[in-house]
C-alpha cells in the first residue's frame, strides 16, 4: 500500500509536475490551498505526509499548520514546506517553530523531496 501526500499548492502546474513525479512512489492527493486541505481532511480522510506551499489564497501553508497544530487529530501528522528564496534562513526557522519537518526553497529537486519524504517513513 503506496503512503498517501496531500500537495497543497496554488498553481495548477507545480501541483501537477510534483504530484506526477510522486505518484510513482506516493498516492498523492491534490488541494488548491490550505482551505481545500483542511475540507479534504475533515471529510475523515488523513495523509501521512503533507507537503505545501507557503504562499496561496484563501489559507496559506503557515494558517495551515497552525491549524493541523491546534488539533488533536492532525498535530502529528508530518509537514513539508515549499516556500520562496527570499528570507529563506528566517521562513525555515520559522516554519521548523510551527513543527514543519522540512523547508525547501523553489526551485528545489524533486529528488531531495522524494527522498525526504522516504527518510519521514523510515
Amino acid at each position: 500500500m503506496l503512503r498517501k501526500v496531500l500537495l497543497v499548492e496554488d498553481h495548477d502546474n507545480a501541483r501537477r509536475l510534483i504530484g506526477n513525479f510522486l505518484s510513482d512512489e506516493f498516492e498523492v492527493i491534490g488541494a488548491k490551498n490550505g482551505l481545500e486541505a483542511m475540507t479534504w481532511l475533515s471529510n475523515g480522510l488523513s495523509p501521512d505526509v503533507i507537503v505545501t506551499d507557503n504562499h496561496m489564497p484563501e489559507m496559506d501553508g503557515d494558517h495551515l499548520i497552525r491549524q493541523l497544530r491546534c488539533t488533536g487529530m492532525w498535530s502529528d501528522i508530518p509537514v513539508v514546506v515549499l516556500g520562496d528564496a527570499e528570507n529563506s534562513n528566517q521562513m525555515s526557522n520559522h516554519f521548523t517553530n510551527l513543527g514543519a519537518c522540512a523547508f525547501f526553497i523553489k526551485p528545489f529537486s524533486p529528488l531531495v523531496l522524494r527522498d525526504k519524504l522516504h527518510q519521514l517513513f523510515t
